[in-house]
């Protein structure tokens, strides 16, 4: 939590989330011996995923609504695991760590303007004097949330069409997977409405002494040109990737409406045991 922006973006987007799940991977051949380790997987993942949204719906902190929103992405990603298609666990960690790093800076940016508050009951109205940070953060809030036709929204529906219906292990790790989806977008909406849209809640000096000059940038913004390219390029090339893995991976996979999967996929990836 008391990382600078740049530190919070790497650790949340990459180190933190990745360093887990690639140890899962890694030992897959392992949990193939055991006759519960996916069903653990399976119980842990969902149910983190749906636990960190919760947490994450309740706070005030626009950090710490971003570091729960990290632990429920951790748990997506375990269930990610548990459907033994790495291909889509891949996918899920070019997709958010590339949007929760853009989003990340972008909240830097608004902590400094706000003269170190984190707190969004202190903020409010910055849309009309951060309007690249308004645009940028709704771009990644949305692609992580999981709003429909975004990158997020066609990970949850490939995650629910790869979990196995032979168990009755499905039916609570769906009913905490689409928690965890309805939470991610309550937090989401909370973060970015007091944030941006709600009324003018912080210091008067911080709205009064508001102007292009000290905020000096041309794209009206409070940052350098070089974090604004930053930011761009984080969301420009996460597009361009996770819209490349997802063509390349998924192309040959046709899902249709009831989240069944009619084409030719690996038996193995649908089994937990």
């Amino acid at each position: 939590m008391e990382a600078p922006a740049p530190a919070s973006a790497l650790i949340h987007s990459a180190t933190l989330v990745s360093a887990g799940v690639f140890l899962v991977l890694r030992f897959a051949p392992l949990f193939e011996l055991s006759l519960y380790a996916y069903y653990l997987l399976a119980i842990v993942g969902s149910f983190t995923a749906f636990f960190g949204g919760c947490c994450a719906m309740y706070q005030s902190d626009i950090k710490r609504i971003l570091a729960y929103s990290t632990i429920s992405h951790c748990g997506f990603l375990m269930v990610t695991c548990v459907t033994r298609a790495p291909d889509l666990t891949i996918f899920y960690l070019y997709v958010h760590g590339f949007f929760k790093a853009a989003v990340f800076l972008c909240i830097g940016n608004l902590i400094r303007f706000s003269h170190n508050y984190q707190d969004f009951k202190k903020m409010g109205g910055f849309w009309k004097y951060l309007p690249f940070e308004c645009i940028c953060s709704l771009i990644c809030l949305m692609n992580l949330s999981g709003l429909p036709f975004t990158l997020g929204f066609y990970i949850k529906h490939i995650l629910l069409a790869y979990l196995s219906k032979d168990s009755y292990i499905y039916y609570i790790m769906l009913g905490f997977v689409l928690g965890g989806a309805i939470t991610g977008l309550v937090y989401s909406y909370r973060l970015y409405y007091y944030v941006f849209f709600d009324l003018k809640k912080g210091k008067k000096y911080i709205y009064s002494h508001t102007n292009r000059q000290d905020l000096k940038s041309l794209l009206y913004s409070n940052t350098t040109l070089a974090s604004n390219c930053a930011i761009s390029g984080l969301i420009i090339i996460g597009y361009c990737i996770s819209t490349y893995v997802y063509i390349v991976i998924f192309s040959k996979f046709s899902i249709s409406e009831s989240l069944d999967i009619v084409s030719v996929v690996p038996s193995s990836y649908l089994n937990l045991n």
